[in-house]
Formats: C-alpha cells, sequence, structure tokens
C-alpha cells in the first residue's frame, strides 16, 4: 500500500459533508469473483446516487459489458452528500460518480483524494425555478425586452433581492446561484438560504415554503410540469459542473487498466444511448422511478439527453470539450471557480485545492494510448435492458 496521509477521525469539508471518516483504508486494489474467459478479474464499487444521468453508468452490468472486460461493477446508492466521505473512508465504495468540486472541499483533509475522470458536463441542468404566479421575470423574459443575456441574467439576480433561495448550502446547488449573485456584483446575502437537501426542498418549496428554489434535472421537470417557470439556468448562473469519477490517488494507481476499462464502458455506454434512445429511456426511466419513487418519463429522459447535459462519446470529445482552454467546460475555469467558492467565498477551506488533485489529464492521455480518441460503436450486448 502506497504511503500517504491518512485520515482517522475528521471531518471531511466540516460543513461541506459534515461527517466523520475513520479508520484505514480497505479498497486499495480488490480481486474480482472469476468471470468465464477472465485470467483476473477486478471488483469495483461505485457510491452514487439515482439520478436520470448517473443510471448511464448501469447500462454496463445490464448489458454485460463489465463481465466482458473482466470487471464486476456495484453500486452503493448514498445520499450525494456523503459519496466523496464515502471514497475517502476506505470502508465503502473506493470510486464515487460526483462532481470535481467534492475534491476541492476534501482535498486538505486527505490529499489521496482525486478526480478521475469526466463524462458528463450539466450543462444546462441547474435552474432557479420561480413560481407561476411569483410575478418574477424570466431570463427569457428579459431577453425579449431586448436586454443582452448579460443584462437579462442580472436583471434576474436583481428582481431575487432579499427573497428566499431554498438550496443545499456548501455544495454545488448553492454554489450556482451564489456564483450568478457575484458575478453580477452582488454580495452573498442578496438572498435569503434556506439550506435543505434537493428532495427535502422540493417538498418544501411545492407546499409553498421559501420564494425561489435551485433545481437539478429531475426537480426541474417536476416543478415545470406544475407550472413553474425557470427564472435563470445552466452557463447563465455558473460554469457548468462536470460528473464523473472520483477516488483516491492509491486506487488509481493500483488499478489503472480496470479503471481504463469502467471507462471505456461508459463511453460504450454513452454511444449506445445515442442510438438506442428510446430503448434505454425506457429501461432508465423505469429503473430512476423505481429506486425514488419519482415519475420521470421516456419523453422527459430524451428530453435531457444530450440537451440539458451533454455526454461526450470518446476521448476525443472529451478532450476538445473539457481539455481544451476555452472550452465552455474546461476543468480548469470550474476547478478554479470551485477554489473559489469555497476558499474565497464562503470559507470552508482553508487553501485552494491543487491541481494535482485532479487526475483527469492523466487519465485521458492513459486513456487515449489504450483506446485512441475516435471510438465508435459498442461490444455486442450479452444482456438485455428488458
Amino acid at each position: 500500500m502506497s504511503p500517504r496521509r491518512r485520515i482517522t477521525a475528521v471531518l471531511l469539508a466540516a460543513a461541506a459533508l459534515g461527517a466523520t471518516l475513520t479508520g484505514c483504508r480497505s479498497a486499495d486494489s480488490a480481486a474480482g469473483p472469476a468471470i468465464e474467459g477472465c485470467a483476473k478479474t477486478t471488483s469495483i464499487q461505485i457510491a452514487t446516487t439515482p439520478y436520470q444521468d448517473s443510471l448511464v453508468m448501469s447500462l454496463g452490468d445490464a448489458l454485460g459489458w463489465y463481465k466482458k472486460e473482466c470487471l464486476t461493477v456495484t453500486f452503493q446508492n448514498v445520499a450525494f452528500t456523503n459519496i466523496a466521505k464515502i471514497v475517502a473512508s476506505g470502508k465503502g465504495a473506493p470510486v464515487g460518480w460526483r462532481t470535481a468540486s467534492e475534491i476541492n472541499q476534501g482535498y486538505h483533509l486527505d490529499n489521496d483524494l482525486a478526480y478521475l475522470y469526466p463524462w458528463d458536463i450539466f450543462s444546462n441542468g441547474f435552474a432557479l425555478m420561480g413560481r407561476g404566479d411569483s410575478g418574477l421575470k424570466t431570463f427569457d423574459d428579459f431577453v425579449k425586452e431586448g436586454k443582452s443575456p448579460q443584462d437579462a441574467t442580472a436583471a434576474v439576480i436583481e428582481e431575487i433581492h432579499g427573497k428566499s433561495v431554498i438550496t443545499t448550502l456548501n455544495n454545488s446547488r448553492a454554489q450556482v446561484i451564489q456564483t450568478a449573485i457575484q458575478r453580477v456584483g452582488k454580495p452573498l446575502d442578496w438572498a435569503k438560504y434556506i439550506d435543505l437537501d434537493p428532495a427535502s426542498g422540493l417538498t418544501a418549496y411545492l407546499r409553498g415554503d421559501g420564494d425561489t428554489y435551485i433545481a437539478g434535472i429531475p426537480q426541474r421537470q417536476t416543478l415545470s410540469d406544475r407550472g413553474y417557470k425557470v427564472l435563470l439556468a445552466g452557463t447563465n448562473l455558473s460554469p457548468p459542473p462536470i460528473n464523473g469519477y472520483i477516488t483516491t490517488k492509491t486506487f488509481w494507481n493500483n488499478n489503472q487498466d480496470a479503471l481504463l476499462k469502467l471507462i471505456h464502458v461508459t463511453y460504450e455506454a454513452i454511444r449506445y444511448t445515442n442510438e438506442n434512445l428510446d430503448q434505454v429511456a425506457a429501461y432508465i426511466s423505469k429503473t430512476y422511478n423505481k429506486q425514488t419513487g419519482s415519475t420521470l418519463t421516456v419523453d422527459n429522459f430524451k428530453a435531457y439527453w444530450q440537451k440539458l447535459e451533454t455526454y461526450p462519446v470518446n476521448a476525443g470529445e472529451t478532450k476538445a470539450q473539457i481539455f481544451t482552454p476555452g472550452a465552455v467546460a474546461y476543468w480548469k475555469t470550474t476547478w478554479d471557480e470551485d477554489n473559489k467558492y469555497f476558499h474565497d467565498d464562503i470559507h470552508s477551506i482553508p487553501e485552494p485545492a491543487p491541481y494535482t488533485g485532479y487526475l483527469g489529464e492523466t487519465v485521458l492521455n492513459a486513456y487515449i494510448a489504450k483506446y485512441g480518441t475516435t471510438e465508435t460503436g459498442w461490444d455486442k450486448p450479452t444482456g438485455s435492458l428488458s
């Protein structure tokens, strides 16, 4: 086991994750159960929360692609605010599905934590929602009146002065609205904040609490279906968060080939979804509703896919969209913005997280060396989504 700083009893990002990390890591490498035709297998458990995007990972299991790559992949469904805590503790899944901001928040407590690889650009996912009868104008309303996009954004922020926003503090959901407020020169206390997890916040907003609500895609759909309106969304709020895999540097060092295979299957799932959208939409909506009690429809999923969220189909697209300076999802822009928010704005970390906490470019180069930049298609499925 490689030497590194360990956590024995510490709060991971004091307010952000609010949980104690204890004990030694037990998942630096993991031999998996025997799979026919595989000389060596690797078990990878992924800490995740069921959403319309995270469930894309389950296609590799349902269609047999993980087994073909000699992987046994399982999922540990937990609250999304606990994912980095679990990965860092070594007592659960060694890989998680989250945004890079989890590393910005936790790196000073455990510098073995690392962002592994991005694959889901939350390009237009977050939205500031308002009630249909609130009298608040939307970004689109202001644009129709002749305002520039920048002035329309400022106008939306102007009208929420003193109003309450239901969000999740010390988290990307609060970050997007607080970033938007500061980008137009207003202080963080320009609005009032009601701190609730996404599900509790939605319930509270539906019963009449709060003036506005920061929604992810599922909550946005629920509210839109009930006549609520999108006041401000996507990059008008902040640089887009990017979802992907987090892990520890130790687990990456000990399992590089297996993790590259995991990413390979993820790209297969994305390409398969692009070409079999109705089939995958039916599978994911059914699975999501079963796991969460929600009412995601096939049409809902199809409206999100490659529209509100963007999924690169191979390493070449990922390099162009996330690893190229000036790209809308350039990783350093988001990383620097996260550091500014957690260090300069809300003071929840003692120092900015260094770029060494982001393995993305290292992993990208290793992936390109193994698979190239122009992958297409997918292996023949040995399972079914029905």
